[in-house]
């Protein structure tokens, strides 16, 4: 099974990207979320400078690796390396819909990169292996995915998607989707993305979009991140309905991985993984297959060596964000085949 890894990458301090971003920003401006706007959103600090450090070192079975950018490139990257392509949006969106500054609507696209394998693994550029991993931990016997989520403790009935949007844009993007994927499919979920190193079938990406298409391009595609935007939860959310992919959640018990299932989805269901947790934890048998909280970060990556983490943005506040990076450099000090 040939695996390739698509990451999204932008320099958003790049002045011409930057001169496009703010012309298409004068627009809409006064119609979108402070969230979806700030400058964090595409800030660059080289996270993926050390993603592809960590891919080398606990993952070189990755057959090829795609860079889906906007017209620019890392300067350190070593573009002759034969693994290694750029991807420009042009090639892969519509020209009608371009620009696109919303990673949101650029993922729907992923499936029409060129010469992209069946089975292809998609990174933010500021997730990270941890520790050595298999394909395995990826996709089951059959090549179907095995996608990490949280499960949510409250009820489908009271998923909230009224809270302030400023605050709360990637909440209520997801609680829209799963009442999206209910309405169409008749199906409730109970989960939430976490921010982890997805699998994906390239074919099931593409019949999901086609089927959604005119949705998407309605909803999703948009220049910017809106409150109406289909969040990228519902492509896994979909397979699953069909029984194209298995969805686990973040935490096991030992070597046992916790399977999500949304027929046996309960408040007794949800109590007991909740204890579940709780007694692992407390006697010491609870790993992390993904750690992405903020809080106590860099601590919980050192204790419970999880196999995937991300730090997002490598947070706003300057001490977090020179005691992160401090970090990754002496988690992957030694230069990959990626760089000059």
């Amino acid at each position: 099974m040939k695996i390739d890894l698509v990451y999204l990458w932008v320099d958003g301090s790049d002045e011409q990207w930057l001169a496009k971003k703010n012309a298409a920003l004068a627009k809409d401006v006064g119609n979108l979320p402070a969230s979806s706007v700030r400058g964090t959103r595409w800030a660059n600090h080289n996270e993926l400078l050390y993603s592809l450090r960590s891919v080398e070192k606990f993952a070189p079975w990755i057959n090829h690796i795609f860079i889906v950018t906007d017209g620019h490139k890392p300067h350190w990257l070593n573009t002759s390396n034969p693994k290694v392509s750029i991807v420009d949006h042009k090639e892969i969106i519509p020209s009608h819909k371009l620009p696109l500054f919303n990673s949101n609507a650029i993922e729907m696209f992923l499936w029409k990169i060129p010469n992209l394998s069946e089975h292809f693994l998609y990174a933010c550029d500021d997730m990270f292996l941890g520790k050595e991993v298999r394909p395995d931990f990826f996709f089951d016997e059959k090549g179907d995915p095995i996608v990490i989520m949280k499960q949510r403790t409250r009820s489908f009935a009271n998923l909230d998607d009224k809270s302030p949007v400023n605050r709360r844009l990637f909440s209520i993007k997801t609680a829209r989707t799963i009442k999206f994927v209910y309405k169409q499919l008749g199906v409730k979920f109970n989960l939430s993305f976490k921010h982890a190193i997805e699998p994906i079938r390239k074919s099931y990406m593409a019949n999901n979009f086609i089927t959604l298409e005119q949705y998407l391009l309605e909803t999703t595609i948009t220049p910017f991140r809106d409150v109406n935007n289909l969040q990228r939860i519902v492509m896994p959310l979909y397979d699953n309905t069909f029984g194209r992919n298995t969805i686990v959640l973040n935490w096991r018990v030992g070597s046992q991985r916790i399977t999500y299932n949304h027929k046996e989805d309960s408040l007794p269901k949800r109590i007991y993984n909740s204890l579940l947790w709780f007694t692992a934890t407390i006697l010491g048998y609870i790993q992390y297959d993904c750690i992405d909280k903020q809080w106590n970060l860099i601590r919980n990556i050192k204790k419970y060596q999880p196999t995937l983490f991300t730090i997002n943005d490598f947070s706003d506040k300057e001490s977090s964000f020179r005691q992160a990076s401090e970090f990754i450099q002496s988690m992957f000090p030694t230069k990959s085949e990626f760089e000059k």
